[in-house]
């Protein structure tokens, strides 16, 4: 069994992609990033426990122009997401 320990290299190496008025919001991005393969996290940043959070993303140093790149991609439209919905995958004719 390895012995992982962040040291203050390890969270250097972490910087700030952005800051988000509430946790869910941060949450959400971070989980976009995730999605296309950009290691994100979040901290909560809050003075006194159970009120309103702010929250911000944090990406790796080296990731961090992929991460705004991706972020500057437009989301698909509701009419995007509806058509793809509407389209099935082609029927499997059993050949690989």
């Amino acid at each position: 069994m390895s012995d992982h320990r962040v040291t203050n290299e390890d969270e250097e190496s972490w910087v700030l992609l952005q800051a988000c008025p509430e946790a869910i919001g941060a949450q959400v991005l971070a989980g976009r990033l995730q999605a296309n393969g950009i290691p994100a996290r979040v901290s909560t940043i809050s003075p006194i426990p159970g009120l309103a959070q702010n929250a911000e993303v944090h990406v790796p140093r080296e990731w961090l122009a992929r991460a705004r790149k991706c972020l500057d991609e437009p989301l698909p439209s509701e009419e995007e997401l509806a058509d793809l919905a509407a389209h099935t995958a082609p029927p499997d004719d059993g050949e690989s």
